[in-house]
Formats: C-alpha cells, structure tokens, sequence
C-alpha cells in the first residue's frame, strides 16, 4: 500500500524514548485521516535497542536501514566503473571543501541518479579508480595529514552514504525528514526517483549537535604536527566530518519543498547552510494542555523542602554534569534541596556512568535520584524548579511540559529557551518571564539562578502564573497538529505519487 507520509528518522523513534520521538508518536495518532510509512535509519542492527512505541494503527510500513551495514555481494559482473561518474565525484570533493554549495549540490543531483547502478559500496572499497581518486585528492588537499587517516576517513565519511543511495525507499505521496541528516538524504534520493514533494523538520539543528560531538571526540582529532604547537582551529579530519554534515544539510535543504522549524531562534543556522527563505516556516512544538494542566497550578514553593528537576535523556549534549555541580553548589546555601533526574540512561551508558560517579564524588548521593524513564507528571508535581543545562537544544517540550504544572524554569541561553521563557510576541511578553536564562556549561550561574527563585517566593510566583498562562494561551498541540494537515493535505494534493487516489477530491 502506497502511504501518503512518508516520515524519514535517524536514530530515534521507535527504538529512543522521549524528545522528537514521543513528538513523531502524537503527530501520526492524532492525524489519523493519513496513513504513514516510518523508515529509520540507524547505524548497525545490534544498536538499535529495544522498541519502545508501538506503532498507531495508522502506520502501514516500518523499514530500516543501517548505515554501517557492510554485508555487500561482490557484482556478478564487472562494474561499468564510469570514468565520466568518477570525474564527477572527484568535481565534488574539489568543490565541497571550497564552499561552493550550488556546484557540490549540482553534483550531488547527478550522483543520486545514477548511484548505484554505476558505484557500489564495493566498488569505492576496491576498484582501481576509487584507489587513483583518494591518492590524487590526498595529494592535492592533505598531503600534511597521515594517509592512513585520510585512507579510513574516506571510506568511514563514503560508504554510509552510498549505502543509502542503495536503499529500496517504500513509495508514499509526500516524504517528511525529522532533521537534516542521513534520514534527509534518504529523503533527497527518494525525491530524485519518485518526484513526490520532501518537507523538513528540524527539531535542533543537525549541523550544530554534530559539531559539538565532533568538538568532544579525542580520535577524531588527528596528532598534532608539533607538541610545542597549540592551535583552536578544528583538524583536517575533524572539518572532514563538518564539511560532510553540512553539505547534507545544504543539499537537503535545495531539494525539500518546505524547511521548518520549530524555533525562530534556529533559522539563522538554516539561513547560515543554505535554506532558501521562501521555504522556510516555522511550526511551535505543542503539548496537550488540558492533559497535563494541574488545577489549580502550584503559585507556591514546596515548603520543607525545595525540588530540583532535570527531565531529559542522560546524554552529553544534555551536559547533565552541569546540572550535577549546580546542585553541589546550590546546596551550599539552600537547605534540603532536592534534586531528580528524570529520563532513559541507555542512550550514552559511559557518560551516564560518568555522571553517576560525579554524584558519588561530590557527595551528592542524598540529594540526587536517578529516576530513569518515568511518569514525568509525578515528578512535575513535585518540583520547585526545572533544569536544562543544555549545549544544544530546539524547542523543549519538558519547559512547556513544566509550564503545565507551575513550575518556574531555568535553562541554558541555546535553541528557543530564551521564547519560551520571555515571550515572542508583544502579547505573550506581556505575561512576563516565567524562569530564567543562564550561560551554557556553567553550574554557577545555574546554581545562582536556582537560589535566586528560592530566596524570592513572590518572583518564583509571579513566573509559575506567567509560565502556566503562556502555554495554556501559545503552545497547545492541536496548533501544531492543524499546521501539519494543512500541510500535508496541500503537498499529498501536488505530488505525483498518488495514494490510492484518496485525496483526488479533497477540497483544497
């Protein structure tokens, strides 16, 4: 059966709880009147993890792909091995590095379409003229650089992505990436072949948290050409993985038909890769209000005790060690704070151990409670202050989440934070801060936004009254979910790739 959405995800929903996944759950069951396929893309089948969402009724297909499959069969017969295909790639790679977006894009068009009945996955591992094109690149572009970093470099940045471009992509009236990765790629080549509209939805900009992770990585960072040579700009290999994540990004946003965004806060990146403004819009994150609301919302402190909380994966870029020395520091001068964190382990289990034994180390062990995945509205209900110490974020559902329940926030100046808590419009501005704003990577600061907000009950009130008004007056999911249909419903109408001729008819 042809779906009419095609939803495109990478890393994430069913497998990851929470966050873009939970968001990617409530949009197809509360647009039942489409059907959807959901493709995920991961890197190998063993880390995937368990499925945590069963999949709505609505869903007609689930397929995958792994990235870092390498269970390729030798060709039957020899490879065309296109001299006229290797030329182009090696165009690509001489323009890609120089920034010239509109040429590597160019390339990449023609790349697409004719990949893989000219190169294979195989064929970059061992032909001959894979060989000459990464001795001739190295020789003009790294010759500085160790070869043999360069040599695995190549193949580890090239095989996933031709790995792609061999998928068997399920045909569907309108294609939706959920970021501007692989999954977007995915989405390109399926654009290519079929002709069906691509829509993008970015929750935080790819790019961006790709950086970061690649910022953190020791291996990655290549030896330095002297010991006694210290230098801030990134390594060759280092700008060899930016470079690839941007032109994903940049070659995404050419081909989709709209480019949203959740947060005006994160079109400037956009504009920065190459989305075209006339296709841009952004679409706010909602949450079901009337679910979540406590009535009457909370207006007051706890009492004996005061209730920090972090709701969120325990992840780097999360940088929940933050939260951790904020709460050391906090409990210096408040007495008998509490603090939980709330959210899945499993993602980046040596980081969440690390911070485990931060807690250990900081004697913290009876101040802080990993809860691990649980019924947030419990732990909303309990709490003084939410937390996000974030590196990167979009738009944070757990701040509108909190903002249900009265509970004042205090979060890193990253994504929308700095909306949702001080407003947009002349109207929502006028309800007044509902928490406040901190620098990144800085547990004084938080520690001294959290004493602030104890110290201050009428100030702690005055932002539980405005955050409780300002999700119950902008954020209502039933916005976002009537932006969606509208969308849909416009491209499913526009796109040659019909689905069952269902919506032949439907009045525009």
């Amino acid at each position: 059966m042809t779906a009419d959405i095609c939803i495109l995800v990478e890393g994430t929903y069913p497998y990851v709880p929470g966050g873009v996944s939970a968001w990617i759950q409530a949009l197809i069951r509360n647009l039942p009147q489409f059907t959807f396929c959901v493709v995920y893309v991961g890197s190998l089948p063993e880390a995937r993890g368990k499925q945590v969402y069963q999949l709505p009724e609505n869903v007609v297909e689930f397929r995958e792909f792994f990235i870092h499959d390498t269970q390729w069969t030798r060709h039957e017969h020899a490879p065309k091995h296109d001299q006229a295909l290797w030329s182009a790639l090696r165009e690509f790679h001489l323009h890609r590095p120089a920034g010239s977006a509109t040429a590597a894009t160019s390339i990449g068009r023609d790349v697409c379409r004719r990949v893989p009945n000219d190169i294979t996955p195989y064929d970059l591992l061992y032909a001959p003229q894979s060989w000459q094109m990464i001795v001739d690149l190295y020789t003009e572009r790294a010759a500085d650089c160790a070869f043999m970093d360069y040599f695995w470099t190549f193949r580890f940045t090239h095989l996933p992505i031709l790995n792609l471009l061999q998928a068997e992509i399920p045909k569907a009236s309108v294609y939706h990436a959920i970021s501007a990765g692989y999954n977007a790629l995915l989405g390109c080549l399926a654009k290519i072949r079929y002709g069906a509209p691509l829509l993008m939805t970015e929750h935080g900009i790819y790019t961006r948290e790709r950086d970061i992770e690649i910022a953190q990585l020791d291996w990655i960072r290549g030896i330095p050409q002297s010991q006694f040579v210290l230098s801030s700009t990134p390594g060759y290999l280092q700008q060899w993985w930016s470079n690839m994540f941007r032109f994903m990004a940049t070659f995404s946003y050419e081909l989709s038909d709209r480019v949203i965004s959740i947060t005006a806060a994160n079109q400037q990146y956009q504009l920065h890769n190459g989305a075209d403004p006339d296709k841009m819009m952004v679409i706010p994150n909602g949450v079901d209000v009337e679910r979540l609301s406590v009535s009457p919302p909370k207006h007051v402190h706890s009492g004996d005790r005061f209730v920090v909380g972090f709701v969120g994966r325990v992840v780097g870029i999360k940088d929940v060690k933050t939260f951790v020395r904020a709460i050391k520091i906090a409990a210096a001068a408040i007495p008998n704070v509490q603090a939980f964190i709330v959210g899945p382990e499993g993602e980046e289990a040596e980081y969440a151990a690390q911070c485990h034994a931060l807690v250990e180390r900081l004697g913290l062990s009876t101040v802080i409670q990993f809860t691990g995945p649980q019924d947030v509205r419990e732990y909303y209900k309990q709490m003084d202050v939410l937390v996000l110490t974030s590196l990167s974020e979009a738009q944070p559902l757990v701040i509108l989440e909190a903002y249900c329940f009265g509970v004042p926030v205090v979060a890193t100046e990253v994504g929308a934070c700095r909306e949702l808590l001080e407003g947009i419009t002349v109207e929502d501005r006028a309800l007044g801060p509902s928490g406040l704003i901190t620098p990144p990577a800085h547990p004084r600061a938080t520690a001294d936004a959290l004493l602030q907000l104890w110290q201050d009950e009428r100030l702690w009130s005055r932002m539980s009254k405005a955050g409780y008004e300002r999700v119950r007056r902008f954020y209502r999911q039933e916005d976002l979910y009537a932006a969606y249909n509208n969308l849909y419903r416009r491209f499913i109408q526009l796109s040659p790739v019909v689905s069952e001729g269902r919506w032949a008819t439907w009045p525009a």
